[in-house]
């Protein structure tokens, strides 16, 4: 996990994971709607359906705070009897790497391309989730598509090996870890996107984990 030659931030480290799934696409406005409806709360920027491209219901959900991504997966873990959460930071890195594999960029080529070369150093999102290729594991939009919250606060990189790490009770700063940043450089390493975890006016998306060790059926 990390990358010395990115950031002093990213400390190159060893890290063993259990098996777990984790969601082929982010969780988009269709699936967060429907957890709303179905719990009887209010939908999020309701008069924007039908009129912003980015709010169609293919498209990767936007303006939630890490409470509501949580609670999201933590209902849906609920519908199926699955543990279900958020990835922690080392569980979303690992597949946006393919299991770990050194690339830059969670695509099919490891390289940004196409429409993902723009000036600006963020996408445009116009596109509905799954538009791209995936990378070689078969996941969509880690790099290119939303960032993505994660389970973790934000703590520094431990330079001793780690078996499953996880920081979501181990609190040193006040904001969470949020990855999949658009950067034209080392897009699955960058650590620089971090919120308060009620922050929900950064477009941030997420997506969900199982962290059970056998496939889900």
């Amino acid at each position: 996990m990390g990358n010395n030659d990115y950031h002093y931030t990213t400390l190159e480290h060893q890290v063993t994971l259990d098996s777990y799934s984790i969601s082929k696409y982010e969780t988009t406005w269709e699936e967060f709607d429907l957890y709303h409806i179905m719990n009887d709360l209010e939908i999020i920027n309701p008069h924007h359906r039908g009129k912003i491209k980015d709010y169609g219901p293919k498209y990767g959900a936007k303006k939630n705070s890490w409470y509501k991504a949580k609670s999201y997966c933590q209902w849906l873990g609920e519908q199926l009897n699955l543990p279900i959460d958020l990835p922690t930071e080392a569980q979303w890195e690992f597949a946006a790497r393919s299991r770990g594999l050194n690339v830059e960029h969670a695509t099919d080529s490891g390289k940004i391309e196409g429409s993902f070369t723009e000036k600006r150093n963020y996408p445009v999102y116009d596109t509905i989730v799954g538009a791209y290729p995936p990378n070689p594991l078969g996941l969509y939009d880690m790099s290119g598509g939303r960032p993505e919250w994660t389970n973790d606060w934000l703590v520094g990189y431990s330079k001793d090996t780690l078996v499953n790490p996880r920081y979501d009770t181990i609190q040193f700063y006040d904001k969470k870890i949020i990855r999949g940043w658009h950067t034209l450089r080392y897009s699955v390493y960058d650590r620089s996107g971090t919120r308060e975890p009620d922050n929900d006016g950064s477009g941030v998306g997420f997506r969900c984990v199982c962290n059970q060790k056998t496939p889900i059926e």
